[in-house]
C-alpha cells in the first residue's frame, strides 16, 4: 500500500469498511482516530452489515448513544498485532466491555475470525473481522 496512514486513511484507502467509516464519522470520531492512539480496531468487513436490513442500519445510525456503544466496542486502546493477542485471553474494548480472545490456531474476538490481519496504520493496527461484535 505504500506510506503508512491514519486509521482512517487506511480503512478508507482499503475500500472494505464503508459502513464502519460511515459510522464513525457520523460519531465525529474520524479525527479522533485519524489523529489519536495507538488503537487496535477489530473492523468488520462491509460484508458483515450485508445481512442486517437496511431500516435496522438506518435505526442504529439514528441512536447515537447505541452506536457509539457498538462502534467502541470494536476499538481497544493501544497497539496489538496478532502476535500479541496470542497472549492475551481479554482486552477491554473503548466502551468498557470485555472482548474475548481465544487463539486455537486462528485467533478470534469474541468468536469471530480475523480475516485480514495486522494492517499497519500510523496510529495503530487495523485487523479485519467478518462479522460485528454486539456488546
Amino acid at each position: 500500500m505504500g506510506e503508512t496512514k491514519s486509521i482512517v486513511q487506511t480503512a478508507i484507502e482499503i475500500g472494505d469498511f464503508p459502513t464502519l467509516v460511515n459510522a464513525a464519522k457520523k460519531l465525529g470520531l474520524d479525527e479522533k482516530f485519524d489523529n489519536n492512539g495507538p488503537y487496535t480496531i477489530f473492523a468488520p468487513l462491509e460484508k458483515a452489515f450485508e445481512p442486517i436490513p437496511e431500516s435496522v442500519i438506518d435505526e442504529a445510525f439514528d441512536d447515537l448513544d447505541y452506536l457509539m456503544d457498538i462502534i467502541n466496542y470494536h476499538v481497544v486502546e493501544g497497539k496489538y498485532l496478532t502476535s500479541d493477542l496470542k497472549e492475551v485471553d481479554s482486552l477491554t474494548a473503548l466502551n468498557g466491555k470485555i472482548l474475548k480472545i481465544t487463539n486455537d490456531g486462528d485467533v478470534r474476538i469474541n468468536g469471530i475470525p480475523i480475516e485480514k490481519e495486522d494492517i499497519e496504520c500510523t496510529n495503530g493496527i487495523i485487523h479485519a473481522i467478518g462479522d460485528i461484535l454486539i456488546p
